[in-house]
């Protein structure tokens, strides 16, 4: 851990990338004698094949190279976790260790940045192991019925969590505008509004903003803008669960409500009383709710609606998470509600309970 901290100053001093070399890997694996290394560049939180070679008594080279200006994945045959490479201007020397189809070790030699992350991956296993020792204590408190030292040991968790994340966010922001920077970014996307992920963007060097994750990032900031709080709503057409085709500009002139919910959302049936609620007070004032589900399950959607009485209209294309909605409106999570106003524009998003209640109210004056 404290190489880490050390390092943090360093690495403004050490990260010059150069876009034009190509570097190389080679490494060596224990317990892989014969078998496939598989290279891919890390596009987004899927990384995307590239190339692969065949290990030759434990050891393999890519002779090919690659480019300083991406962040890249090494998995070892059947092993499902990889090795990450923050290119810069060394070449990668790897060494790992597998047990039973699972990486039980590994060490990367090459420049500044990668010297961050193996420290970090270090720290990160410690810290889990620190928290996973405290698990069965936590539980056995919990079967007890003993609440004294259910807090005490929720307590000492949330310490431990909370003092790892901030040294996550510590090595993002003295790494900004560089690739290992942007590697938390892709971790913590979901959690970012505009705002914050247009502050992180404009802070990436020159060589960055060449690289796959910054340009998926930089998509993902082009469709947020085009749905944030004062952007006219797009349109989109969905069907309702007869099969008749509705859209959103139907509903132009009235406040509406879009709820992105799902039947398997507990946190979204949780919120079905207030939204009831909301829609039964304000049904006659120029105000409705358009409920779009992330469902698979038709029959499962129609039961989570009769059964948590929610009369408004819905619909739903049943393709879960690659809901057309969830790209155009860029949703990671649910439930999430889109307040729109008479004239078509996005009001508010996200919000939930007396918030989303006082909101209506505002708009229905």
């Amino acid at each position: 851990m404290k190489k880490i901290i050390l390092l943090f100053s360093a690495l403004a001093l050490f990260f010059a990338a150069n876009a034009q070399k190509s570097l190389t890997i080679n490494g060596k694996v224990d317990g892989l004698t014969e078998g496939k290394v598989y290279l891919s560049k890390m596009a987004s939180q899927k990384p995307i094949k590239i190339d692969s070679i065949d290990v030759v008594n434990g050891s393999f080279a890519f002779k090919k190279g690659i480019a300083a200006t991406d962040i890249y994945m090494l998995n070892f045959g059947k092993a499902r976790a990889g090795v990450l490479l923050f290119p810069e201007n060394e070449n990668f020397v790897v060494t790992v260790k597998l047990n039973n189809n699972a990486i039980e070790s590994s060490e990367v030699k090459a420049g500044a940045l990668q010297a961050v992350y193996q420290d970090y991956t270090k720290a990160l296993k410690e810290n889990r192991m620190e928290i996973n020792k405290l698990y069965p204590a936590y539980q056995k408190a919990k079967t007890d019925n003993n609440q004294a030292e259910v807090d005490r040991l929720e307590k000492e968790l949330t310490v431990k969590s909370d003092a790892f994340e901030a040294t996550e966010n510590k090595i993002q922001e003295n790494n900004a505008s560089n690739l290992l920077g942007l590697y938390f970014v892709v971790n913590k996307v979901y959690y970012y509004d505009y705002e914050k992920l247009k502050g992180i963007l404009e802070k990436a060097d020159t060589n960055t903003k060449k690289s796959e994750v910054y340009k998926n990032l930089q998509v993902r900031l082009d469709k947020m803008e085009k749905v944030r709080v004062g952007s006219m709503a797009p349109d989109f057409t969905l069907p309702t669960p007869e099969g008749n085709m509705v859209s959103l500009s139907q509903f132009r002139g009235k406040v509406l409500v879009v709820d992105c919910w799902a039947s398997w959302c507990g946190p979204c049936r949780a919120e079905s009383p207030n939204m009831v609620a909301l829609y039964n007070a304000n049904k006659d004032k120029n105000f409705t709710i358009l409920g779009v589900s992330l469902d698979r399950d038709k029959d499962k959607w129609l039961k989570a609606i009769a059964d948590d009485k929610l009369t408004w209209n819905h619909v739903s294309d049943l393709k879960y998470w690659q809901s057309m909605i969830c790209d155009l409106y860029v949703i990671s999570a649910i439930p999430e509600t889109i307040l729109i106003d008479k004239d078509g524009k996005i009001v508010a998003r996200g919000l939930r309970g007396e918030e989303l209640k006082a909101k209506v109210a505002e708009l229905l004056k």
